[in-house]
């Protein structure tokens, strides 16, 4: 099974259906009204057997090799997802999608565990490119991007649909190997 600790405090693993479906939903259905205008599908997630399910997809991507999603853990409790979308073999590049339960915002969690994807992902995967696509007023996730230098790309207009059927537009941040390399250089 595929985990990775960060720090003492934060770590990154796959999902394990029967020990994190539950803890999810239930972070979910806490966190609704912070998570909903961003992540449209947590308005629909009404029960835990949907939670479980997609677990169980996502285990099948990774599989497959198309995707890693992980459970983040903060002090071994379950918190939040993050992961690599969609990973692109060819062009060595993937993105990034997270949430975290509203009362572990403010911890540093998210900062944390970008990071260990960074890691997994230029070290792990050899990819070229990371991706962090965020609404535009969605400034918890713009300030991930920013605090970890990632570089501000563009605007992608209109790029996705929304719950109210609207569309919103995108910032897009990437972070290339070589910049996340020259970073760790100056940290060391």
């Amino acid at each position: 099974m595929f985990s990775f600790n960060y720090d003492e405090d934060v770590s990154i693993s796959l999902p394990v259906i029967n020990l994190d479906a539950k803890v999810l939903f239930k972070e979910i259905q806490e966190s609704k009204n912070e998570i909903a205008p961003w992540l449209p599908w947590a308005k629909e997630m009404k029960k835990v057997e949907q939670e479980a399910e997609f677990l169980a997809v996502t285990l099948k991507h990774f599989g497959a090799g198309n995707s890693l999603n992980c459970v983040i853990f903060y002090h071994n409790q379950q918190v939040g997802m993050i992961s690599f979308n969609k990973i692109d073999n060819v062009n060595k590049l993937a993105d990034i999608g997270y949430w975290l339960g509203t009362r572990w915002t403010h911890k540093g969690i998210m900062h944390r565990a970008v990071l260990a994807m960074l890691e997994v992902g230029f070290t792990d995967y050899q990819l070229n490119k990371i991706i962090i696509r965020a609404a535009i007023d969605n400034q918890p996730s713009n300030l991930v991007a920013q605090k970890l230098n990632f570089h501000l790309d563009g605007i992608n207009r209109e790029a996705e649909k929304y719950a109210n059927n609207k569309f919103r537009d995108l910032n897009e941040w990437s972070l290339l190997k070589s910049e996340w390399l020259a970073n760790s250089m100056k940290r060391s």
